[in-house]
């Protein structure tokens, strides 16, 4: 049903590429089949939008534009793990060079704690 359709929630891509814009008029049959309106001059993707399901709007820019949402999406997620990532590597370094000072330390006082000064 159209309203089944229009409540459900899709992601900008799909939007974009498996639906033809909204201000072009199309009427909805299903979801992958609307009818064209008398007059879709209003944007280029009113024009480049077909239903063969090889085609769809796969040209259109608001398809172009879902898929950069998508990444956008995608990358921020990455950034996260990435600086997560970092952090735990700059812990790890840290405690690192602390274990390195701390094993110096011991060598250099060995020598006053066994008494003898050299």
């Amino acid at each position: 049903m159209a309203q089944d359709f229009f409540n459900a929630h899709i992601t900008p891509l799909q939007s974009g590429c498996c639906k033809p814009p909204t201000e072009c008029g199309y009427t909805f049959v299903n979801p992958t089949y609307w009818i064209s309106p008398i007059n879709n001059a209003a944007d280029m993707d009113c024009l480049q939008w077909s239903n063969d399901q090889m085609q769809l709007c796969y040209n259109c820019d608001s398809c172009k534009a879902g898929l950069l949402a998508n990444l956008k999406k995608e990358w921020r997620r990455v950034d996260i793990i990435l600086l997560v990532t970092l952090v735990a590597l700059i812990w790890v370094y840290l405690i690192g060079c602390c274990a390195f000072r701390n094993a110096k330390t011991e060598d250099l006082f060995r020598k006053y704690k066994q008494g003898t000064y050299t």
